[in-house]
């Protein structure tokens, strides 16, 4: 992407994220309360994963660029398709929650895949 298309979207990814960040600050969210209504932990997470899916789809079609990252869209979009479940479901059933912990691998393994691009780089100088 170049020009007009790139930054048109640079500006929805930053209004996503200034969306997502004013909805986690509404009162409603009932961050102190031992039930905070589920309604708003979706509102807050819909714009989260629209930037999710933006992420994950950009380092698809740029996986060719690196191959040190070429499977990084997949944990990506892995580590979002185990957070949604817990957002919509770990209130009724509980054990859901449990999905947090493949979610955390995926986001493990993305830091392991800079590392060893860091590494290999810093090789190469």
């Amino acid at each position: 992407w170049t020009g007009e298309r790139r930054w048109l979207l640079s500006i929805g990814v930053y209004a996503l994220a200034a969306c997502r960040v004013g909805l986690c600050l509404f009162p409603q969210n009932g961050w102190f309360s031992a039930e905070p209504p589920l309604i708003w932990g979706i509102y807050r997470n819909i714009p989260f994963v629209i930037l999710g899916g933006i992420v994950a789809w950009r380092l698809y079609k740029g996986r060719e660029a690196d191959m040190r990252f070429k499977r990084a869209w997949l944990a990506v979009a892995l580590s979002f398709l185990f957070y949604l479940p817990v957002v919509l479901f770990a209130d009724a059933l509980p054990v859901i929650g449990m999905l947090m912990i493949p979610k955390t691998v995926c986001y493990v393994w993305l830091v392991i895949m800079g590392y060893k691009a860091t590494k290999q780089k810093s090789e190469e100088a």
